[in-house]
């Protein structure tokens, strides 16, 4: 009877209840966002893209045709080797076929003829796997059926890896740099929103958010430093010391904004609210599948939250090539926009009129 009455006790303190509903709903949301987005996403590699670039325009027309025209991928053919790499630096490309110059040539001379794919490092581990095997199997297929001067040419595959990186520990690095962002500042304005509420009897609304405020701005400035030395000290990072820090400056901030935005909507709710984002922006981070390949519902979502923005920055800073104007901007308008809602919905709460105490009689 007095464990009975124990777990009786426990189940009516508000704490026990949030816990138990952190354990139902934690799971239950990754699993449903997850297997939602990441449903049929093998069977779009139609959306990749290649560039295709034939150099040699007497023999090579035949490969690039049948590489256009058999192809899984969207194919876009380029003018030039430099412009088609600097697309695939940029992103705007998956990988980048090259039928060199002399391609008829060497196949004369060696016996053999090298067909070159530029596989980009920085792409999602998913999108590297599937180009370096389609990379062989494409080869493969055009040993068989493409016959230039009436007798098969032997072509081998040339694989060149761009923006690649030695160490495992730094291959991580951009996760660490766009996603434990948010969760330090996640658990971060959960204690702060408890202090608030002990303070709230005590300062106006207005002081305790100003004042977080400046805490928050602290943070911001002072942790990314930490990371940015650390980055620089002792992993391989092509961005310089200042871009680290600068950029990783945005992301503590939009995070910041976010997460605090969580509470600020829906009070001691906000936990549940941040965790449902956790998934998300995991999925849409483009790390482990390209966001392409992703359901519709989910393909254009990254780019409305801090992590995406901040794990594919990251990645360019990390592997080098690639601008971070573009995540830098939506840093910038996440944390302004979630900092904007925030400052209107504290403006709409009504306070109860402050109690004065009754002064006892002369």
């Amino acid at each position: 009877m007095e464990l009975k009455s124990t777990v009786k006790s426990l189940l009516q303190l508000v704490p026990t209840r949030v816990g138990l509903v952190f354990a139902i709903f934690v799971p239950m949301i990754f699993t449903i966002i997850w297997m939602t987005g990441y449903s049929g996403a093998t069977e779009r590699i139609d959306r990749l893209h290649i560039g295709l670039v034939n150099e040699d325009a007497q023999k090579g027309t035949a490969l690039a045709d049948y590489v256009s025209q058999h192809a899984p991928f969207q194919t876009e053919i380029e003018s030039s080797r430099r412009d088609a790499l600097a697309k695939l630096n940029e992103g705007e490309t998956d990988m980048v076929i090259v039928i060199p110059a002399d391609v008829s040539a060497e196949a004369k001379e060696r016996g053999h003829a090298k067909l070159t794919y530029y596989v980009n490092e920085r792409n999602s581990e998913m999108v590297k796997s599937v180009m370096e095997g389609m990379a062989g199997k494409l080869t493969a297929q055009l040993n068989t059926v493409v016959v230039p001067d009436a007798k098969p040419l032997p072509i081998q595959a040339e694989i060149v890896k761009m923006n690649g990186v030695s160490d495992f520990s730094t291959s991580m690095l951009p996760m660490i740099l766009g996603f434990l962002p948010y969760i330090a500042v996640m658990t971060m304005n959960i204690q702060f929103n408890l202090a608030s509420q002990i303070l709230k009897r005590q300062y106006g609304r207005w002081r305790l958010f100003f004042g977080r405020q400046i805490i928050l701005a602290a943070v911001t400035v002072i942790v990314p430093l930490v990371l940015a030395v650390i980055c620089k000290l002792f992993l391989t990072v092509k961005g310089s010391f200042w871009q680290v820090w600068g950029f990783e400056m945005l992301v503590f901030a939009a995070c910041i904004a976010v997460t605090q935005l969580a509470f600020v909507l829906f009070g001691n709710a906000g936990p549940l609210f941040n965790i449902f984002l956790i998934p998300i922006q995991l999925m849409t981070a483009g790390n482990i599948i390209a966001a392409s390949m992703l359901s519709p519902l989910y393909r254009h979502l990254g780019a409305f939250l801090p992590v995406p923005n901040g794990v594919q920055g990251a990645m360019n800073l990390v592997y080098g090539g690639g601008s971070l104007t573009e995540y830098a901007v939506s840093l910038v308008l996440i944390t302004l926009t979630a900092w904007g809602l925030s400052v209107l919905r504290i403006a709409g709460i009504k306070e109860a009129p402050a109690v004065v105490p009754a002064q006892s009689a002369a």
